[in-house]
């Protein structure tokens, strides 16, 4: 049974008729990740900065489900804004914003790419508040996991919530794999060539890197930090 803060964040998700399973699967990781903090889902007139943003797409799912945030703005090594100038282009380990400049910063699936993730929590605690929330979603192989939490301590973070998310990432991987190898199916025998990388790279049932999940040499993990005051 899920416990009763999961419910609430599948209650959000599940309010939005109109997903898709996989897309759903993709924006309960959001939700999941934003309700490590304890001030969820009351995000009243928080300024969000979501790092390694992509498109926006999640950008756009906060901004639709948490109406209540004062601003949501995007920062990705290649930028593509879609969002009318909230997304610009930089580097997670120098951020282009002053200091003390957000409440809470977002960060899924993405910092296991950084070359020096210590250089990442400082400058997200440069640019929070003090009392701030980093927000973190990711993937490490399980011997090497506990460093990101050395990593936020000594970037002056204490840890609100850290959970292991493994079991849940992998069925949300049964319902994006289903779709991505559909698309694959229909794409030109170019894209067709690259099947099997494409496969490893979402992580599909039977490759290598759905195996490391499944015998959880790697782990996916959800957490909150808040800045020391």
């Amino acid at each position: 049974m899920p416990r009763d803060d999961e419910k609430q964040t599948l209650q959000i998700v599940d309010s939005i008729r109109e997903l898709s399973e996989p897309i759903r699967a993709h924006t309960y990781l959001y939700e999941k990740t934003l309700s490590m903090c304890p001030s969820y889902p009351r995000l009243r007139n928080f300024k969000i900065l979501e790092i390694g943003c992509g498109s926006g797409a999640g950008i756009h799912w906060i901004r639709r489900v948490h109406s209540e945030v004062d601003s949501v703005k995007g920062l990705d090594i290649v930028a593509v804004d879609c969002l009318e100038g909230s997304i610009i282009q930089g580097n997670a380990e120098k951020l282009p914003f002053n200091d003390s400049q957000f409440d809470l910063i977002l960060n899924i699936e993405s910092s296991h790419l950084y070359t020096h993730p210590n250089k990442f929590f400082a400058e997200c605690s440069r640019v929070l508040r003090s009392g701030g929330f980093l927000c973190w979603a990711d993937l490490r192989f399980s011997e090497v996991m506990g460093d990101v939490e050395t990593q936020a301590q000594l970037a002056k973070f204490h840890t609100v919530a850290f959970e292991n998310i493994t079991e849940g990432v992998l069925r949300g991987v049964n319902y994006t794999s289903y779709r991505y190898d559909k698309m694959i199916e229909r794409a030109p025998w170019y894209v067709k060539l690259f099947r099997k990388t494409l496969r490893i790279t979402y992580c599909a049932p039977g490759t290598e890197s759905h195996e490391r999940l499944l015998k959880r040499q790697k782990i996916y993990a959800a957490a909150c930090w808040r800045k020391s005051a």
